[in-house]
């Protein structure tokens, strides 16, 4: 597949190296050169600076091409127009953006594009954690819906990679909630006691 990651942040760098090392055609816009620095040396992918709802820039990064668009930049506005103009003006089959605002994403539902937000799936875990709850939540994105849960790291696997943490077929490591901090999963971070796993699953 060819595509485009708007922002090159830790999540918009992260999925470009990982799209990019599973073979996928992979561009990463963004205004500031200096983002791409966060980039592993052995990103195959291509960088491209400038402004990411200008359709020049999009024009250079291929969009005219492209079979998915994820706007994950720090900005809900800038990632909502990014997949407005994907979707509407160049007909990218596949936009997604990444939205912070809880109260803007059923707005932006109404408007046919795909979202996730991860401030609602964070502060659901966190207050089933405070709550000794089960932690088990749905979100929809897109036309899918997915369950987390959590579940503190066993004693076992205290010092170990996250890679040796295994889930069902169909699941994924989503993150981790460690002193009260979300972070994204990365299949070489240590665990440690205390910490706590999010686990995402797509429901039939």
């Amino acid at each position: 597949m060819h595509i485009i990651v708007i922002g090159c942040g830790k999540v918009g760098s992260r999925l470009a190296q990982i799209m990019s090392e599973e073979g996928h055609d992979v561009v990463i816009v963004d205004n500031d050169r200096n983002a791409f620095k966060i980039i592993g040396p052995d990103f195959n992918g291509i960088t491209v600076t400038g402004v990411p709802i200008d359709q020049d820039v999009l024009k250079h990064a291929g969009i005219e091409t492209c079979d998915a668009l994820a706007a994950v930049t720090p900005d809900d506005n800038v990632n909502i127009m990014a997949c407005q103009v994907a979707r509407e003006i160049f007909k990218v089959p596949r936009v997604l953006a990444r939205i912070y605002n809880p109260a803007r994403e059923q707005v932006f539902h109404q408007f046919g594009l795909e979202t996730i937000c991860p401030t609602n799936i964070t502060v659901d875990v966190i207050r089933s954690i405070i709550l000794d709850e089960t932690g088990v939540s749905n979100h929809t994105i897109g036309s899918n819906t997915f369950s987390f849960k959590h579940e503190v790291v066993p004693k076992e696997l205290d010092g170990k990679k996250l890679s040796s943490f295994k889930v069902r077929r169909n699941a994924a490591v989503f993150g981790l909630i460690r002193n009260r901090m979300f972070e994204f999963a990365h299949p070489d971070t240590t665990l440690a006691a205390g910490d706590t796993i999010v686990i995402s699953e797509m429901m039939d």
